[in-house]
């Protein structure tokens, strides 16, 4: 059975990195669905060879047995829900409402702050939804859009600002989000997690996550990238004395506050436990008679990349199961622990940014394979981690693997952003890989580590509500990336081989701490196991810097014209 496991999880991560890589070129579905049906004939035809049909019969059953249907059909309700309400207008009236806002008391600046945390604030289940729905909206506040009330420069931040905080706050959505399958797993020990145990810590990484990403994108990636967003200033610099009229129909308000208060009692259960997919179809359905949406208006509204994402994700994960693939990375990764420098902090340092170093599509599809593999670290298997540790790792896996969508080149929703604002397919891959890496995982796991576990498990009194160490962390994990970018940023000059390697030595740097900083949450003040963190960090940052490219126009122009471009990553 092991060299089953080995042989199906090659054929699963060889088909991953091909497609990843370019070599492969078709939906990631596609991919996904032929790694499952490979990784099936595999086993079938080895279990015949070693145990005969009794065996092969058993496998459909534990095909099926590795496949979690709870997350798919919460997706598919909150996509049912959100379609709902953009059939009927609805992000038409949040649009209007925003332009009050904007002329409210705190003006254009508050507004475009609410704006770029409105996908974590309402925490859909699929980041495209928002994105789709505003990132026109985004467009119109610059010269190109009609009102001139921001420069280039500034577009270009809110725009990436506002896709990485969307593509992301499918994390902590209670409406079949990702973190969902981890509360799932923990649920065998926590028995509220499905509460929203890795909500609260995914929302709070994501908002400084954010907040990191706009720095970064103005500080570093229009330096690194001078001519690879093909944006417009004004030339006069000055806002357009009319801006385009904005009409919401009646429905699309009636529709906006139904789909609100369906969020609250999904979230809040006021009238008692229910599963959120019940809720999520009563509202739906409501909104349907109320606001008289029209089914083929409804179908329009609903984006299916996500729903064959999670689903292709969880036959991959299941077909892995049956043949031992979960089984045989467990053992890899198992002897990663033997290795001096790296030992059981280093090696989970290392998983943490697994997503981050292989971004695809959607964060569904590895996270359904690898949350597993993931479980079997504490208690169920390899006892390497306790449960309280199993969540805090959980949490810092879970918030890195979903933003992992933002950077990835096979249709991630980070593309959105880019084709909104005009850039090369890259422009937002450093950007987002370092804010993952160097933010949110680290402060995900502090903040599990320093309330949400008192919170869920009030009677273990070795969990402490401790929100002063969480500030304390925040404000040094935070300040310190920000000097590392202050500081590249004066470094930078107009040799794309420097800036690269000056970029590399940031992200190692950022990692090594990022490393250190998670050991820390697991093993407190081990030395042995904090100087492992820092290899494993570092290994895994480097690893993510490497697959940043060093310039955009001159590859664009190799792929357009099939020309090799030495020199160029």
């Amino acid at each position: 059975m092991e060299i089953l496991g080995y042989l199906t999880l090659i054929i699963f991560l060889g088909l991953m990195l091909l497609t990843l890589f370019g070599y492969i070129r078709t939906p990631v579905q596609t991919v996904l669905v032929l790694s499952t049906v490979l990784c099936l004939i595999v086993g079938g035809i080895f279990r015949y060879a070693y145990w005969g049909w009794d065996s092969v019969m058993l496998l459909p059953n534990e095909f099926l047995g590795g496949i979690i249907l709870h997350p798919i059909t919460a997706l598919l309700t909150g996509l049912f829900l959100a379609g709902g309400l953009k059939a009927s207008g609805g992000f038409e009236a949040l649009k209007v409402l925003l332009g009050y806002l904007r002329r409210s008391p705190i003006g254009l600046v508050g507004t475009l702050v609410v704006l770029i945390n409105l996908p974590v604030i309402s925490s859909l289940p699929c980041g495209r939804i928002l994105a789709a729905a505003l990132l026109p909206l985004l467009f119109t506040f610059g010269f190109e859009g009609g009102l001139g009330l921001l420069t280039k420069s500034q577009l270009i931040v809110l725009i990436g600002a506002f896709t990485r905080n969307a593509m992301g706050s499918c994390g902590p959505s209670p409406i079949g989000g990702v973190g969902q399958i981890g509360e799932g797993f923990l649920g065998s020990h926590f028995a509220t997690a499905s509460d929203g145990i890795l909500r609260a810590p995914q929302a709070f990484a994501l908002m400084m996550g954010t907040a990191i990403v706009a720095l970064f994108l103005k500080f570093v990636s229009q330096r690194l990238y001078p001519n690879d967003v093909s944006l417009r200033d004004s030339p006069l610099r000055i806002a357009a004395e009319t801006e385009p009229e904005i009409i919401a129909p009646t429905a699309g308000y009636l529709a906006l506050v139904i789909f609100v208060l369906s969020l609250l009692v999904a979230i809040f259960q006021p009238f008692g436990k229910m599963p959120v997919q019940t809720v999520l179809v009563v509202g739906a359905l409501v909104m349907i008679v109320v606001c008289r949406i029209r089914l083929q208006d409804l179908m329009e509204g609903i984006i299916l990349l996500p729903v064959t994402a999670m689903a292709a994700g969880f036959l991959a994960a299941g077909a892995l199961a049956a043949t031992g693939g979960f089984d045989a990375l467990g053992v890899i990764l198992n002897s990663l622990v033997n290795v001096p420098f790296l030992g059981i902090a280093g090696m989970l340092a290392i998983f943490v940014q697994f997503q981050t170093i292989l971004p695809l599509s959607c964060a569904r599809i590895l996270v359904a394979a690898l949350v597993p593999v993931l479980y079997l670290f504490g208690p169920a298997k390899f006892a390497f981690l306790d449960w309280s540790q199993l969540a805090i790792m959980m949490a810092a896996f879970i918030i890195n693997a979903t933003t992992s969508c933002g950077p990835s080149p096979l249709g991630g929703g980070g593309m959105m952003g880019e084709g909104t604002m005009r850039a090369e397919t890259g422009f937002i891959k450093g950007a987002y890989t370092f804010a993952s890496m160097a933010i949110m995982a680290p402060l995900a796991a502090i903040y599990m580590k320093f309330l949400n576990l008192a919170v869920f498990e009030p009677g273990n009194p070795a969990f402490m509500k401790d929100i002063i160490v969480i500030g304390e962390f925040t404000l040094a994990i935070v300040g310190v990336n920000v000097l590392f970018i202050f500081l590249g940023s004066k470094l930078f000059n107009s040799d794309s081989s420097h800036n690269f390697f000056l970029q590399l030595g940031g992200f190692i740097l950022s990692g090594a701490i990022t490393g250190g900083i998670i050991a820390f949450s697991l093993f407190e003040l081990d030395s042995r196991a904090i100087l492992q963190g820092i290899a494993g960090g570092t290994t895994a940052a480097a690893l993510i810097a490497l697959m940043v490219p060093a310039r955009l126009s001159a590859r664009m122009s190799a792929t357009l014209t099939g020309e090799a471009i030495q020199g160029v990553r």
